[in-house]
């Protein structure tokens, strides 16, 4: 027997009294239809005890823009369930990619002239915090960082959580919004400290950013845009904002391509150190400086590697290229003294895998103590190495401290560590992230945590450096509102080769952007100045 089907009549009577609101309006946003749960729901005193489901239907060459509410403190039915399931994570409770897709696919089609923007937001370094603390602490991180993210968004926006880390944000309407603020907002929150099953730890996040429609006409090319802009941003570090490239990616094996000529260029000994100094900001004397990397192309310009580490330690040469850069410093010593005084401390960079290496860190420590002065070095260790306490404090640490040369704190306050792993380790030196100092003189949140970073340096006796100070407010900040007394940046200097230095007694210029920098290095400190 075939099922009758209900008159429109009945069905009209169904939809008024069943226990979910309806709402339908037209392509122009006229309401042809709501029921009485609707009405209710759209008037209701608490509407954060609402559930809200947009999407669009199409009937012929007409389309409907519905609205479909449920109480969210009823109590749950199978059919919920399902719901709940299908359309939201288990872990966060935010939306997931399908209702995403779904809810902003809905709002970019009623509103297709819309100022909007798409926000993919990645949790830093989740491997390692996986590694270290376990799967069920990762867990409650990101739980944790789902429910700081919530207090963060505007109530008109569309918050939900993908995967592995990686939360959405669909900012619905741009106008009056300063987006690089608001994103920045969420920087910050990200770098607070979190308790997580009774540990203190520190995390922070990447963005990428696209704009519709100039990036995407739909939620899948917002996506595809925004990921692109965050791979952009974390090539350069970690907790930055970065936005869709104008010029694509060409298609391919790009990787492959830049492994092969960084092999090369190893080959070819075209891999050059660039110095950057490290200032006294009370004196403008250089106390020390950072070695860096650069690459000298086919017109002889020295150019930054970008994500250069990551591709070394995938190839298997990054031991080959530390190699290639002690030997570099280390035949380099008198022209170095030329430009700096004698006791100018010299810091170079190995990754966390190398910092827990011991066979790498005893021939790199042979290299270093066949000079007389080997105090006069200081390796920089990323923080994530220090998770590892055990084996860097027992193992690594007392070959280092045997050897007289130094150790510094890497980029504190983008990566993973927890203030119990910190306590654990003895640094000479902690370096700040260049986040916690860009416009710090006009955001209070970083002002804080510059402040309690600052009082966990000296607390465990280290001398602290900041990184990627850029403008004179922020040195006049530093000055007057901190006892920081070193920092480097681009407002002192840009790193150069050796050759590109020249001496200069004059005082610092003015503050200046990074374009701006001159190929020179800043005052040099008297040779008796204090080098910590």
């Amino acid at each position: 027997m075939n099922p009758v089907r209900p008159a429109d009549a009945d069905l009209e009577a169904i939809l008024e009294h069943a226990p979910f609101g309806l709402a339908i309006a037209d392509s122009e946003g006229r309401r042809v239809y709501t029921n009485q749960q609707a009405s209710l729901c759209s008037s209701a005193l608490e509407p954060q005890s609402m559930r809200e489901l947009r999407f669009a239907s199409k009937t012929g060459d007409r389309t409907y823009n519905c609205s479909l509410w449920l109480d969210i403190e009823a109590e749950p039915a199978f059919d919920e369930d399902i719901f709940r399931l299908a359309f939201f994570d288990e872990l966060t409770g935010l939306p997931n990619k399908t209702l995403l897709a779904r809810t902003i696919g809905a709002e970019l089609e009623a509103q297709p002239n819309a100022e909007a923007a798409l926000l993919l937001i990645d949790l830093d370094g989740l491997g390692r915090t996986n590694d270290y603390y376990g799967a069920a602490f990762t867990d409650g991180l990101i739980a944790a960082f789902a429910e700081r993210l919530s207090g963060c968004v505007r109530r008109s926006d569309i918050l939900g959580y993908l995967s592995n880390g990686m939360f959405c944000v669909f900012v619905t309407d741009l106008s009056g919004l300063d987006l690089p603020d608001y994103a920045g907002a969420i920087l910050d929150r990200s770098k607070e400290p979190f308790q997580v099953k009774g540990i203190e730890t520190f995390s922070s996040a990447s963005i990428g950013i696209s704009m519709f429609a100039k990036d995407g006409a739909s939620f899948e090319e917002l996506l595809v845009s925004a990921d692109q802009a965050l791979r952009g941003a974390k090539s350069e570090s970690k907790g930055r904002v970065g936005y869709k490239p104008d010029t694509p990616a060409r298609p391919g094996n790009g990787d492959m391509s830049v492994e092969q000529r960084l092999r090369t260029a190893l080959r070819d000994h075209r891999l050059r150190c660039a110095y950057q100094p490290k200032v006294d900001i009370h004196t403008n004397g250089v106390v020390g400086i950072e070695t860096l990397l650069r690459w000298r192309d086919d017109d002889g310009q020295l150019r930054v590697l970008g994500d250069f580490v990551n591709l070394a330690t995938d190839a298997g040469i990054i031991d080959a290229v530390s190699e290639h850069v002690v030997d570099e410093v280390m035949t380099s010593l008198p022209q170095i003294d030329a430009v700096f005084s004698l006791g100018t401390s010299i810091s170079l960079n190995i990754t966390a895998h190398q910092s827990t290496d011991p066979g790498f860190m005893r021939n790199l420590l042979d290299r270093l103590t066949s000079y007389r002065r080997p105090e006069r070095f200081v390796l920089e260790i990323t923080e994530e190495a220090f998770l590892n306490g055990d084996l860097l404090s027992r193992n690594i640490l007392p070959m280092v401290r045997e050897a007289g040369v130094k150790v510094s704190i890497d980029d504190f306050g983008v990566g993973y560590s927890s203030l119990s792993a910190l306590a654990a380790v003895t640094a000479d030196e902690l370096k700040i992230d260049r986040s916690f100092v860009q416009n710090v003189h006009q955001r209070p949140r970083s002002q804080s945590v510059l402040k309690a970073i600052e009082s966990l340096g000296r607390a465990l006796g280290m001398t602290l450096v900041i990184e990627g100070v850029e403008t004179r407010e922020e040195v006049d900040y530093l000055k007057q509102h901190t006892a920081i007394r070193i920092a480097q940046g681009y407002y002192f200097s840009k790193p150069f080769a050796l050759e590109e230095f020249t001496l200069d007694d004059e005082a610092l210029p003015a503050a200046r952007q990074p374009e701006q920098a001159r190929t020179r290095a800043p005052a040099r400190s008297s040779p008796n100045r204090s080098q910590r």
